[in-house]
C-alpha cells in the first residue's frame, strides 16, 4: 500500500487521490483514529469510516444505490476483494509448533510452517465475509470460560439487521489455533522466550499464563480461534464496484441466512 496503482486503490494511488495514510487517520495527541476491533472494541474512542467524508447520499444519480448506502458501508461494494496485490495470511495453527522442519513453501512462494510458530496458511483475492457492524465489538478477555469444541471469537461484531446503527460490513476472518487451559477452560498465555521456544514441548511454555494472573492446572491443549478484521483499503474504481447481481443472483456472494433473513430481501425474489 506504499505507492499502490489506481486498480489497487483509488485513495493512495499516485494516478488516483495521491492520499497518504494521515489524510483520513487524522491523528491528535497520539490519538489514532480507526483502530481494529483486535485493538480496542470501540475504536479507542476515535472512530473512522467511509462516511466521514462521503456522507449523505453519495450516488447523486442513483437513488437505489443511495437507498442502499444507508444499510450498506461504502467498503462492501467498493471493496470486492482484498490481498489483490500481496497474498493476506488467513490461519495460524500453534499446535503444530516444534513439530516439523521448516522449508515447504505454498504457491506464492510464501512458508506454510515455521518451527517456532506452527503452520501458515496465506490467501490471495479474497472475497470478504460478511457481517452487521454498528462500530462496536465483542472480545474475549483474560480468564473468559471458553469452549474447546467450539471456535472462541477473540473478536467479532455487534450489530444484526434491526440495529438501526449496524451496516453491512465486509471482515477478514483470520482464523487461528492456540493452547488453553484445559482444565480451567480459558485461553493460555503462552510463555514464548525461554518457554515454548526454550523446549518446544511440556507444561513451562503456558507458565506466563501465572503471571497474568491466573492460574495455570499444568494441563493444556488446543483450540479454534477466530478474529474479525475490518476490509477498509484496497478500493477500486467505481467501473470494478460490485453489481446488484454479485450479491443478489442465485449463486451471489451473501449468506443471506448468516445476516438474518429467509433468502435474498430484493424485491422480487424469494
Amino acid at each position: 500500500m506504499g505507492a499502490p496503482k489506481r486498480l489497487t486503490d483509488v485513495h493512495m494511488a499516485v494516478d488516483g487521490a495521491n492520499m497518504a495514510c494521515s489524510a483520513c487517520h487524522k491523528t491528535e495527541k497520539h490519538a489514532i483514529p480507526g483502530k481494529a476491533l483486535s485493538v480496542s472494541a470501540t475504536g479507542g474512542g476515535t472512530t473512522l469510516d467511509c462516511s466521514d467524508c462521503h456522507a449523505g447520499t453519495p450516488h447523486p444519480k442513483n437513488a437505489t444505490l443511495n437507498r442502499h448506502a444507508g444499510k450498506v458501508a461504502c467498503q462492501t461494494c467498493h471493496i470486492p476483494i482484498f490481498a489483490r496485490a500481496l497474498p493476506t495470511k488467513v490461519s495460524w495453527d500453534w499446535s503444530t509448533a516444534g513439530k516439523g522442519a521448516p522449508g515447504e513453501k505454498d504457491q506464492y512462494g510464501l512458508p506454510i510452517y515455521d518451527k517456532q510458530k506452527g503452520d501458515f496458511k496465506w490467501e490471495k483475492d479474497v472475497k470478504p465475509v460478511y457481517r452487521w457492524f454498528n462500530g462496536s465489538g465483542d472480545r474475549y478477555l483474560l480468564g473468559d470460560k471458553m469452549d474447546p469444541a467450539k471456535v472462541t471469537h477473540l473478536s467479532s461484531p455487534r450489530g444484526d439487521r434491526n440495529d438501526k446503527a449496524a451496516k453491512l460490513t465486509p471482515f477478514k476472518i483470520m482464523q487461528g489455533k492456540q493452547p488453553y487451559d484445559s482444565v480451567n477452560n480459558v485461553l493460555a498465555v503462552p510463555n514464548l522466550w525461554g518457554g515454548y521456544w526454550g523446549t518446544g514441548t511440556g507444561t513451562s511454555h503456558c507458565r506466563r499464563h501465572e503471571s497474568g494472573g491466573l492460574e495455570y492446572s499444568g494441563q493444556y491443549g488446543f483450540a479454534p480461534t477466530d478474529m474479525y478484521w475490518k476490509v477498509n483499503h484496497m478500493v477500486v474504481p467505481k467501473a470494478q464496484a460490485l453489481k446488484c447481481n454479485d450479491c443478489h443472483a442465485k449463486d451471489g456472494r451473501m449468506d443471506w441466512a448468516a445476516l438474518g433473513y429467509a433468502g435474498d430481501p430484493r424485491p422480487g425474489k424469494k
